[in-house]
């Protein structure tokens, strides 16, 4: 242990000090629900142990309200009639991830990452149905509106060269027009129905996020927890972006016996675009941070009265100093700017919180599955296979070397890690799913 009476007699603390302590940026503190997916402060022991049972029930009947569907319209839209076995093996639904739940003594508010896959899949097949196209693609579209286009001047510079030249035989290009033009209709006619179906469809995928079509499911979660309920949910753009909501999408492609694992893991590392680390800009971070005093009033709280009044006024002195400066630097680059922009700037509010929001970027994935994963049904061997892509460490603390704060022992913040099981007909198996961002 290193003596720090000793340190302090010594005439050279005081340089120490400026020298030893670096600044760096604020220490990033994530909120509290995402190290314990409960936060609650219970006077009574036997709610917290009933809390796990509690949310389990909750998180099955979110799954089950957000895989609602009519039949009906489905059946309507597609021609084959698809098993309900295979439409529990696809993930063309609503996804969600494990619930968060924070208590207060009145309400509990339940907040959900949703990734909204059905509501893409049927607008995707909207636009290609509307544009006769198998593939969802500009150039493809733009190239057969151009044909369309084309075929029907064609159509009626051929008709206007007829009409001239066979003006007693009018009636029967009539009747031949009449005749093909009811095929015409009765197929718009068709059109325009699937298409509303689909309309249909994609308007019921958005009633369920509205609240009047949430009040009998918040009436359901209110006995449960015997506590007013509010829904916070959160809309996502890709899977990957929550590790529970990935992982439940690989678990039911894996058990799908036409996908191969391998295959599967492969094609869901394709989909992450990793962000690309700036290797200049950490390496400035870490050889050119300022030498400044920092946490001066800490320094004195862990010494205590043992630091001479001498050293206290020196430190204070200092301080004042350099506080000075910075605020006469500060105004003179606000005056330059006012005066380069002949007006204040007004700084816009949705940059400065999407600025301060921390780990946005993806920086690594990692995926184990294990079990009775063979294709075959045939008790054969458990199978271990592992992928990743990336790294799992943080910036801030394996490249900067700065200190990070750390999530229920060993757990880093900014690592999702989820651990999900499920079975086959050989058996059971299980999938393991990291998720870092910076």
């Amino acid at each position: 242990m290193l003596n720090i009476s000793k340190l302090i007699h010594k005439p050279n603390f005081i340089k120490h000090l400026r020298l030893g302590n670096k600044v760096a940026q604020t220490r990033h503190y994530p909120p509290a629900n995402k190290e314990w997916f409960n936060s609650i402060y219970a006077y009574n022991k036997n709610t917290i142990k009933l809390l796990p049972v509690a949310d389990k029930v909750t998180l099955k009947v979110l799954q089950s309200y957000f895989n609602l569907y009519s039949p009906s319209l489905n059946r309507k839209t597609r021609l084959p009639r698809i098993r309900k076995r295979l439409l529990r093996l696809s993930t063309n639904r609503i996804l969600i991830s494990r619930p968060e739940f924070k208590h207060t003594s009145k309400k509990v508010v339940i907040s959900v990452y949703v990734c909204n896959i059905q509501k893409l899949y049927y607008l995707r097949k909207l636009v290609m149905r509307l544009h006769g196209v198998r593939y969802l693609d500009t150039e493809i579209i733009n190239n057969t509106k151009k044909k369309c286009l084309k075929a029907v001047s064609k159509v009626y510079k051929q008709k206007k060269k007829l009409l001239k030249t066979l003006p007693k035989r009018n009636h029967i290009i009539k009747n031949y027009e009449s005749k093909y033009l009811k095929s015409f209709f009765s197929k718009c006619l068709k059109k325009e129905i699937t298409l509303l179906y689909y309309r249909q469809i994609i308007s019921f995928n958005k009633f369920k996020f509205e609240k009047t079509y949430l009040l009998p499911l918040t009436a359901y979660i209110k006995n449960i927890y015997k506590k007013e309920i509010e829904f916070n949910l959160v809309n996502l753009k890709h899977l990957y972006l929550n590790s529970y909501i990935f992982s439940q999408a690989l678990v039911t492609k894996i058990r799908n016996r036409k996908n191969r694992l391998l295959s599967v893991l492969r094609a869901c590392l394709i989909m992450f675009p990793l962000a690309t680390i700036d290797n200049l800009t950490i390496f400035n971070d870490m050889y050119n941070r300022k030498k400044k005093l920092q946490n001066s009033k800490v320094n004195y709280l862990r010494f205590g009265n043992q630091i001479k009044a001498h050293d206290i006024n020196v430190i204070k002195k200092e301080v004042s100093i350099s506080k000075e400066k910075k605020d006469i630097k500060d105004k003179k680059n606000s005056f330059i700017t006012v005066m380069q922009n002949n007006q204040v700037e007004t700084s816009n509010t949705t940059d400065s919180v999407l600025a301060s929001i921390k780990n946005k970027s993806i920086t690594g994935i990692r995926i184990e599955a294990s079990g009775r994963l063979t294709r075959r049904y045939v008790a054969a061997k458990s199978i271990h296979k592992l992928r990743y892509k990336g790294s799992l460490k943080n910036l801030d603390s394996s490249y900067k070397g700065l200190s990070c704060v750390l999530f229920r022992g060993h757990a880093k913040y900014n690592v999702q890690y989820t651990k999900l099981k499920s079975k086959l007909r050989i058996g059971s198996f299980g999938l393991k799913g990291w998720v870092s961002s910076n």
